[in-house]
């Protein structure tokens, strides 16, 4: 149909853990995914990651469902050899979706266009006692020349961090929207960002480019954003979106994230695979694992 399929979601994890109806919502979600998702769930060791999995799982299906309004228990999922969720049913799915998770977010992203990545990175990460320097010299074989000297001449640890973590996610977008997930040498991907457009919460960055092997690569666009105060995120899709969608139809368009509520993810779901006794043994499981120390 030709309504515009792009959206930016994200979902709190910290939220949930001060939610008086967790477990309620807890115990009807893992029955709303199939035996398999539940399966990569259980083996999880903590659990703000089998929370996240859980939301990412919700997240793909809501999404599909909202743009095609398919049935809940008619969507299936396929992945690629290399891991990335796509569409099998409805057929008529023919839009991007992508997930990520850290730190607090698990966030989403849908595009017009068949290929989409998202990565969210949380900006305040233990850097085990190192200093930015070293933490950048450590990681300095995955940036280019351009990207480490931008990186190393911020004047304070916060800003060359956050520089570093700007950087790695944009290329997390890239492998991810391509469907590569990982590939060997980061630095042949370089990316440029023009500093006259202010990194920081309330913004929405598309003037952002990328050279692979020198070469400008036209074909993507990028949108950086933030979340919340330390977790910025960046979005790599297709330039060439169809007549129907807002970015098609206006330069300026921005859609920034929107915090989606555990509860209204649910508002659609339905129950797809039960589970023992209500979903009650899977909180149990659930509650018994331990939590991360953030």
């Amino acid at each position: 149909s030709d309504q515009c399929k792009c959206s930016r979601w994200a979902v709190s994890l910290s939220h949930a853990f001060e939610h008086s109806q967790l477990e309620k919502l807890f115990r009807k979600g893992v029955q709303c995914i199939t035996q398999e998702e539940f399966d990569k769930l259980s083996k999880m060791r903590h659990r703000e990651d089998t929370l996240a999995a859980l939301y990412g799982r919700l997240l793909l299906r809501e999404g599909v469902r909202k743009f095609t309004n398919c049935n809940w228990e008619d969507i299936t999922f396929g992945r690629t050899e290399r891991g990335k969720p796509y569409t099998m049913t409805p057929e008529s799915a023919k839009f991007g979706i992508n997930i990520s998770h850290q730190g607090n977010y698990v966030a989403f992203a849908s595009s017009c266009t068949p290929r989409v990545g998202v990565d969210v990175m949380r900006l305040d990460k233990e850097r085990n006692n190192k200093s930015a320097d070293e933490y950048i010299n450590s990681m300095a074989k995955s940036a280019s020349v351009e990207e480490l000297k931008q990186m190393r001449s911020q004047p304070t640890e916060a800003m060359k961090m956050t520089m570093f973590y700007r950087y790695w996610c944009l290329k997390e977008a890239i492998l991810k929207a391509t469907g590569e997930g990982i590939m060997q040498d980061l630095n042949r991907l370089d990316f440029r960002c023009d500093f006259a457009d202010r990194y920081r919460q309330g913004c929405f960055i598309t003037s952002t480019t990328m050279l692979e092997d020198g070469k400008l690569q036209r074909q993507w666009t990028f949108e950086e954003s933030f979340i919340d105060n330390n977790h910025s995120a960046a979005i790599c899709k297709e330039k060439r979106a169809p007549s129907y969608c807002v970015f098609a139809k206006d330069d300026e368009a921005r859609i920034h994230f929107s915090k989606i509520a555990f509860e209204s993810l649910l508002d659609h779901a339905s129950v797809i695979n039960a589970q023992p006794q209500d979903g009650l043994l899977a909180w149990e499981d659930f509650c018994s694992k331990p939590r991360k120390m953030f």
